[in-house]
C-alpha cells in the first residue's frame, strides 16, 4: 500500500499509508485537524539490487560504447543426445 506525504502549515509533516482510490486530496490533520496540503517527492530507487545498479550501469556504457563483434563465437562443444527415459517405450500407445 502506498505511503503518501502530508504537510501541515501549524504542526509539520505527516505520513498517511493508504489505498490509491482511498487518498483525499486536502485530509485533515491527525494532531489540530486543520487540512493539510499533498508534499510530492521523489521515488525511493534504493530498493534497486546491486545486480540491478550494475545492469543499468551496463547498459549505459553500452549506450556510450558499444561492443562490436568481428568474428562468429566458437560453439560451446558437440551437440549432446536427447536424454531418453528407460520406461518410455513401455507406456502404452494410443
Amino acid at each position: 500500500m502506498p505511503t503518501y506525504s502530508f504537510d501541515c502549515h501549524d504542526c509539520g509533516s505527516f505520513k498517511i499509508t493508504c489505498a490509491m482510490a482511498d487518498v483525499a486530496d486536502q485530509p485533515a490533520c491527525p494532531s489540530c485537524a486543520a487540512p493539510a496540503r499533498r508534499v510530492f517527492g521523489s521515488p525511493h530507487l534504493s530498493t534497486f539490487s546491486a545486480g540491478q545498479h550494475r545492469l543499468a550501469s551496463a547498459a549505459d556504457a553500452s549506450a556510450e560504447h558499444p561492443v562490436v563483434t568481428t568474428s562468429i563465437p566458437a560453439a560451446a562443444g558437440p551437440p549432446r543426445a536427447p536424454r531418453r527415459d528407460p520406461r518410455l517405450p513401455a507406456l502404452p500407445r494410443m
